[in-house]
């Protein structure tokens, strides 16, 4: 059984020091993507990996998305995440759910940081089960009978100049998806891809999708925050947690990589 502590009651578990990743058993591995789905977000401190153990890890997960840019002796298996004194931007910044734009948009994501600032570069979480929980019953009724289009312009491979928007997938979801591993409704729009509620006028869209937004970005109490350190991983679960990287070291450095789990197609509100 895996031992954890509640990083908040509502969101967030960090797995107790000593566990190494690579080391766990299948059953062990089950426990942990459904701890991910139950809790949101898994913190894992003071992991010894190299980014082949890191890539056949993700693996394990799943089915990983691929990075075809990546420089020489970076798997394919895994996105850098990297800002230093040269970067105006820092991968991450808003709140977003990982390419959600996909047809079948991620599950598990799996970040490991290698270096870190002196201070500054949190990452926050939003819990979008309780983002759903917390509306009031008609707007609760209401968003579930809602689909969302997500384009791609947040997409990794269009921000790294992999490919064109053109060549990456649209896909309208459900704005509230059911988690197949816990049968809880989610909260399923983000402002990194989603460009309007399809059901709705362009304004009418626009309206509530703030709405929306602000109930997610103004919620502190639905929220978490990671610092981290060289070595933590922390896995995230896309459909039923929003994130937010701060960008508040520059010009210091932050290097890590990124495994992300394909899922499957959002299950919708029957």
């Amino acid at each position: 059984m895996l031992t954890n502590w509640q990083i908040t009651p509502g969101l967030g578990s960090e797995l107790d020091a000593g566990l190494q990743l690579i080391e766990l058993g299948d059953g062990d591995l089950h426990e942990l993507k459904q701890l991910a789905a139950e809790r949101g977000v898994v913190v894992a401190r003071s992991q010894v990996m190299s980014l082949e153990q890191q890539a056949a890890f993700a693996h394990r997960l799943g089915e990983p998305l691929t990075s075809p840019a990546n420089k020489a002796g970076v798997p394919p298996e895994l996105l850098i995440i990297k800002a230093d004194e040269t970067s105006k931007h820092a991968a991450g910044e808003g709140w977003h759910s990982d390419v959600s734009s996909e047809a079948e948009p991620p599950g598990l994501s799996m970040l490991r940081m290698q270096e870190v600032p002196q201070s500054g570069g949190d990452t926050l979480f939003a819990n979008m089960y309780a983002a759903y929980d917390s509306l009031s019953p008609a707007l609760q009724a209401f968003t579930a009978t809602l689909t969302a289009r997500h384009d791609p312009l947040g997409h990794y491979l269009y921000l790294s100049g992999a490919a064109t928007l053109a060549e990456l997938p649209s896909s309208i979801h459900p704005v509230v998806r059911i988690h197949p591993q816990t049968g809880r409704k989610a909260l399923y729009v983000n402002v990194g891809f989603v460009s309007r509620i399809m059901e709705l006028s362009r304004r009418e869209s626009t309206a509530l999708l703030q709405l929306l937004y602000d109930h997610v970005a103004y919620s502190a109490n639905i929220q978490c925050r990671v610092s981290w350190q060289p070595g933590t991983v922390v896995f995230w679960d896309n459909r039923c947690v929003q994130h937010f990287a701060a960008f508040d070291y520059f010009p210091q450095r932050r290097l890590g990589y990124r495994a992300t789990i394909r899922g499957e197609k959002p299950i919708a509100v029957k």
